[in-house]
């Protein structure tokens, strides 16, 4: 048990392992060790590294359930750890996504606490999403990150709601396009529409979420407008967005939808009380990075207002995700 001191002290040095998380990834450190144990040496030799230096890294880590040292400056993969292997890209693309730039911008948090604004435009000249359309490797790894982050709920979602009454659904903002491909294998009467920004749509038609079928591809901007359709699909991307920016968006939908249509807003709810819930930790990612915010969902019934929406209902998905289904006010 630690007392309060060295519970703060652990807290505060939590920089510590999410660096040295994106280290061993960089360096190819699981794959080297997906067969056998390898002591510290074999691994600094293959990785042209310090091998004092790894070790203390390694060492670091091993606490924390990646790895275990079996002998002295020996270490073998535990199956927390063999998550970051090449052959399993997601978990380490979200590793070293959330390690770069969101990383730097993180460093002035208090800025954003200071102004309610994104310390990511202070720190990079520009907010998120522009910085991304203009350093195309970096959108990429981001786009591979959302395919991580998404492994699960998408199937969840497209299982928990009927979509029988719909016959085109938009998916706004759907990047690579794996919940829409879920949606449609399961609805072979729905057609869909795939509607992003560039880099979005390019992943989408490459394959990277899965087949597409009776699928057209639209890029466009959804603050100026998004495409008809009877049911609209926008799964984590109302939270990247203040209550403004939010709004614009599903008004724009309620703007084009068919008669009947619904907007289904697919969120992760902040919970009521202070029980641990990785969802804080994402607010305040949201905060420092893109100006968003999670939202409880007395929040989402208000946003939904503002945009000439009513919360018909909340429905729960066997995953950490819930789908808010809005009609028009």
């Amino acid at each position: 048990m630690l007392n309060p001191s060295q519970q703060i002290m652990r807290l505060g040095f939590g920089f510590a392992v999410s660096q040295a998380l994106r280290v061993i990834v960089e360096l190819g450190i699981p794959d080297l060790l997906a067969v056998n144990e390898q002591s510290v040496d074999e691994l600094a030799a293959a990785t042209q590294s310090d091998a004092d230096a790894l070790y203390r890294v390694m060492r670091l880590l091993a606490p924390e359930g990646v790895f275990k040292e079996v002998l002295p400056r020996h270490f073998e993969l535990t199956e927390v750890g063999a998550v970051l292997r090449s052959d399993r890209p997601g978990p380490r693309d979200f590793v070293r996504m959330i390690n770069s730039e969101a990383y730097l911008a993180f460093e002035q948090l208090l800025h954003s606490v200071r102004t309610g604004k994104p310390a990511f435009d202070k720190v990079f000249g520009s907010p998120r999403f522009d910085w991304l359309s203009e350093h195309p490797e970096q959108a990429a790894l981001f786009q591979r990150a959302m395919v991580a982050l998404s492994q699960g709920s998408n199937e969840a979602i497209a299982e928990a709601y009927d979509f029988k009454p719909f016959t085109r659904i938009v998916d706004v903002g759907g990047g690579h396009g794996q919940l829409l491909s879920a949606i449609l294998a399961r609805n072979p009467h729905l057609s869909g529409v795939l509607f992003d920004l560039s880099s979005g749509v390019a992943a989408a038609r490459q394959g990277a979420g899965g087949d597409l079928p009776r699928t057209e591809f639209v890029v466009g901007d959804f603050f100026e407008s998004v495409p008809a359709g009877d049911a609209y699909l926008i799964k984590k991307v109302v939270h990247d967005w203040d209550d403004r920016r939010a709004a614009e968006i599903l008004r724009n939908c309620r703007k084009t939808m068919l008669p009947n249509g619904r907007v289904l807003v697919a969120e992760t709810l902040v919970p009521s009380g202070d029980e641990p819930n990785q969802i804080k930790h994402i607010d305040v990612v949201m905060l420092a990075v893109t100006g968003g915010q999670e939202r409880t969902q007395a929040q989402y019934a208000s946003l939904f207002d503002a945009a000439g929406l009513r919360l018909e209902r909340v429905i729960q998905t066997r995953g950490p995700i819930s789908i808010l289904e809005a009609c028009p006010a």
